[in-house]
Formats: C-alpha cells, structure tokens, sequence
C-alpha cells in the first residue's frame, strides 16, 4: 500500500499530540510507511489531520526519540528499519504520556541488579537478610491467596539493592523502582504476572536468589538475577508481542 492510500482523520483536539502519533504508527504497521520511506511534509500531514504543524512537529519529535523515525534535515522524515516493531511502538505510547518503556526498565535492570545481588551475597548484614526473608515470606502468602504480591515483590529487590552495601547501586535502584510505578510497567506487569504459573516462577527465582546470597555465593546469585530478569523480560515480550 502506498502512502497517498492511507487516509488519516481529523483528530479530537484535547488528544491531538497523542492521536497524532498513534495515527502515524498505524500507518506505519499497516504498510503505508515502510522501513526507509519517506512521510509527507509536515503542512500536508497538518491539513490531512486538521492540526497545526507545531503538533505534527511534536508528534514527530516523539517518534524520532522512540527510534520510529529519523529526520534528516534538507531531505526529509523516515522510518526507521526498526519502526514497525512493537517494542520501539512501545517506547512511543510510554513516551506519549511522559514514562518509560517497560522494555528499555529491563535494559538498565539488567546492568544494575546482577552486581547488587552479587555484592549483597558478599557484604549482606543479619537484619538484610532478615529484611530479604521477610519480603519472600509475604510474596509467598500472597501468592497462595490469590493476591497481587507486587508490594513484596519490589521491596525484595530494593532490599537486595541495599544489602550491596553500596550507596550507589542502591540510589540507582531506588530511582528505577520510581520507573516501575508508572502505568505503563504496573500495567504489562500485571498481565504478565497473570499467565499461568508467573507468579509462582518470579517467587521460585527469588528463592533462589535469596539461597545464594544466604550462602554469601556472589557468583551464583548474580546468575541467580540474571535468570529471574529473563523470565520478567519474557513476560514482558510476550505482552507486547500480543
């Protein structure tokens, strides 16, 4: 499908930046847009939509941050090799309404929380582990009631994160913990957590990760970490994916 086939619509104006952008993503899944074309001028996407070019611009900006498009100056607007995919349209939407996306979260989780676990395996004091115990005794209650053991769940990694014994690494956690109560995460989270079997996996492999650290093995509970963030991160994908 060509682009002049693609017909956008006049948007409600009080979501002009936010239609503007989700227009522009369907268009760019549905084929109207590939990889390496070109989207019409601004003026011309402004009169299709019946906004102002200072929105088009913004919604423009957005999509170039999430990687969905790359302006050139003098030559004109692109979509990225990389534009149709759901995990850069996921960066969109969370950009949209000023979040993270859940899968960029994972990215830095994953550079941060393996060194912690294997620094709070090596330097974890008694009321750490006390603290880890705790919060993996409440994960399991709720879990066996049927309840969202979300509360627990963090504080077992915010904990993990101090008994590194590093100000730094728990700084940087605590910030990414901030991330993790934005919509976007709370809202793929729990639906990954409610498949089958989830929250019984992400509490097997705090169990886990708290046994390495008990036996002060800071190796085995880095890799202890990096298992549980995959199985998050495949949760995660497959939300997306669907």
């Amino acid at each position: 499908m060509s682009s002049n086939q693609f017909e956008l619509k006049a948007v409600d104006k009080t979501k002009v930046y936010d239609s503007i952008v989700e227009q522009i993503l369907a268009a760019i899944r549905s084929g109207a847009f590939p990889p390496g074309s070109v989207l019409p001028p601004e003026r011309e996407l402004a009169a299709q939509v019946g906004v102002s070019r200072g929105s088009v611009r913004e919604a423009i900006r957005v999509l170039e941050y999430a990687g969905v498009l790359d302006v050139r100056t003098g030559s004109g607007t692109y979509v990225t090799e990389a534009g149709g995919s759901k995990s850069v349209a996921l960066r969109a939407h969370a950009a949209v309404v000023g979040e993270e996306s859940p899968l960029d979260v994972m990215i830095a989780r994953r550079a941060l929380e393996p060194v912690a676990a294997q620094y709070a395996a090596l330097n974890r004091h008694p009321r750490d582990l006390i603290a880890l115990r705790n919060s993996v005794a409440e994960q399991a209650r709720l879990v066996k009631q049927g309840e969202d053991p979300s509360e627990p769940d963090l504080f077992f990694h915010i904990a993990l994160a101090g008994a590194s014994r590093n100000p730094v690494l728990r700084m940087l956690f605590e910030r990414i913990a901030e991330i993790m109560q934005q919509e976007t995460w709370v809202a793929m989270k729990h639906r990954s957590r409610d498949r089958p079997g989830r929250q019984e996996l992400y509490l097997d492999e705090h169990r886990l990760i708290l046994e390495k650290v008990q036996k002060q093995d800071g190796a085995g509970a880095a890799d202890a970490m990096q298992r549980h963030l995959d199985s998050v991160e495949e949760g995660l994908i497959a939300e997306v994916e669907e």
